[in-house]
């Protein structure tokens, strides 16, 4: 049995490319345990981590921040 990897971008290409292969008669297997993090990512992680945390606010105040800035 062969395998091929498939990197898929949005739920929209997941459900095209398991239909596609469902018409061919082949097995379409999620494999959602195959993730790792780059390095990059783990550099925004320890940095974030290092943050003063008293500085720090919530989601909803970021958006609102975001969104006064750039008028979105």
């Amino acid at each position: 049995m062969s395998t091929i990897t498939i990197h898929i971008k949005n739920k929209e290409e997941e459900t095209f490319m398991e239909n596609l292969l469902q018409k061919m008669r082949i097995a379409f297997v999620k494999d959602e345990d195959d993730f790792e993090l780059t390095d990059e990512m783990k550099k925004a992680i320890d940095e974030a981590l290092k943050q003063d945390r008293s500085k720090s606010v919530d989601a909803f105040e970021s958006l609102k921040k975001i969104s006064e800035k750039y008028g979105i």
